[in-house]
Formats: structure tokens, C-alpha cells, sequence
């Protein structure tokens, strides 16, 4: 009986150890100095990319500039998934596009081998509608995403307004400067994270510097960076206006739900 209570002890005392080990090497990760990097050594192709942050804070700016970036250096197309957007908007931020960049309604007109932009993802991909056969489909075409060689950016204020699914399969989360109460609410999942953000541009102290500063998290090696990001060549403020008039439309639908 006593060398059974020893044993015991003896396991009990490891598990102790491993949950503190690992416990201190999460510690070290999340506070350890982010380095320095550039804006497309932290895509990956394909892969799934999530962007958060406040609103009017760059975050599609942002994922125009990766778009940028990998048709510059891979050669490869973009796509701007706007469902629900009305024509003569569309037509409008189409004529404002490069032309290896085309604004699409259905994911079924994504292409292959390319940069997939799905800007304020919370109007379709929205975590109350987990259940939908529109949110499978969106499932599906993530699962799939590597054979068809994509890389997806979906851009949200924070993920709580995503389907868990998507917040599941990402690769890297970018983050523009969220707001404190981003960091309060955030998913548990996400909460150290975006705590660690919110830390991390509140360090910052001119705005236009916090504005051109990006946070990332590698999923796969569970490291923090960081890169100042230009805009894309192609961005005007005209497509900057046209981009903040649909994401306020957006909230407004939203909230009429």
C-alpha cells in the first residue's frame, strides 16, 4: 500500500512538472521581444491568415499590400469576395484594382494560385451562422485551400465575430492596433494573444508609427513579429473611402439582426 501511494505520488509529481514546463514555455513565447521581420516572409502559401484590429486602423490596406507582395514576388492573382455589395460599387472598386485583381460574389469563382481577400469577414462568415450550409461550404473551401494552392486573408475587428472553424485553421494572425475592450471580449483561445497586442502597439508611442506597425503569431512556431508595412503602390484614398462606406453599411446590417 505504501509503495502504491509512492508511485502514485511520484506520477502525480511529473505531471506537476510537465504542466509547469509547459506552462513557463508559454510564458516565454508570449512575452519574449518580438523580432523584426518584413511583411512577406510572414505570408504563407498557401495558407490561412486572420487580421484584426480596430476600424480605420488599415487592416485591408494591409491585406492589399500582401496581395501586392505576392503578385509581385510569385506572380500569382487576386480576389476580393464582396457578397452582397451592390453592382456600381463593385464596378467602382474594380476600376480602382489592378487587373491581376478581380472583385468576385461567390466563392465558387475564387481561382487557384492565388491571394483570396475576404474583407469584413463577419458579414458571411459570421460565428452565428456556424451551422448554415453557407458556413460548410466556407469550411470545405478552407479545407481544401492547400490542394487549390490559396492563400485566404480573412479581415475581421476581432474573432469573436468568426466561425470557431476558420479561428482554428489559421496559420498567422496580423494584427493593426486593437482597442482594450478587442483584448477584454476576444475569444478565450485568442485572449492572451490580443492582450499581447493591445501591449504591444500601446508601446508605441506616435500614431502614425502604431498605424504602419504590424503584430504577428505564427501558429506553427508560436512566435510573435513584428514589420512596418507600406501601402500598396495601386491604393488610392478613393479606394480607401469606398472600403470604409461598405464595412459601415456592413455594421449596420449587422445590427439590424
Amino acid at each position: 500500500m505504501v509503495e502504491r501511494k509512492t508511485h502514485q505520488r511520484g506520477w502525480a509529481s511529473k505531471l506537476k512538472e510537465w504542466r509547469q514546463k509547459h506552462s513557463d514555455d508559454y510564458a516565454k513565447k508570449l512575452l519574449a521581444t518580438p523580432a523584426k521581420v518584413n511583411l512577406f516572409s510572414t505570408l504563407p502559401f498557401p495558407g490561412i491568415i486572420l487580421i484584426m484590429g480596430m476600424r480605420r486602423h488599415g487592416k485591408t490596406a494591409l491585406a492589399c499590400r500582401a496581395a501586392h507582395e505576392a503578385h509581385e514576388r510569385k506572380g500569382i492573382a487576386a480576389a476580393l469576395h464582396l457578397p452582397g455589395v451592390p453592382a456600381d460599387l463593385r464596378r467602382r472598386i474594380q476600376t480602382l484594382l489592378p487587373e491581376w485583381f478581380h472583385v468576385v460574389t461567390t466563392r465558387k469563382e475564387w481561382p487557384e494560385n492565388a491571394f483570396i481577400l475576404y474583407d469584413e469577414a463577419s458579414q458571411s462568415a459570421h460565428a452565428r451562422r456556424s451551422a448554415s450550409e453557407e458556413a460548410v461550404d466556407l469550411d470545405n473551401l478552407i479545407s481544401i485551400s492547400g490542394q487549390r494552392n490559396q492563400t485566404i486573408a480573412f479581415i475581421s475587428h476581432h474573432s469573436r465575430k468568426l466561425d470557431l472553424n476558420i479561428v482554428h485553421e489559421v496559420d498567422r494572425i496580423l494584427w493593426k492596433p486593437p482597442s482594450y475592450a478587442h483584448a477584454m471580449f476576444e475569444r478565450d483561445e485568442l485572449s492572451d494573444f490580443t492582450h499581447r497586442a493591445y501591449e504591444f502597439f500601446d508601446r508605441i508611442p506616435k500614431l502614425s508609427d502604431k498605424k504602419r506597425a504590424t503584430l504577428c503569431l505564427d501558429f506553427h512556431t508560436f512566435e510573435f513579429t513584428y514589420f512596418t508595412n507600406q501601402l500598396a503602390p495601386w491604393w488610392t484614398e478613393d479606394l480607401s473611402r469606398l472600403f470604409a462606406f461598405i464595412s459601415m453599411e456592413m455594421d449596420k446590417r449587422e445590427r439590424r439582426k
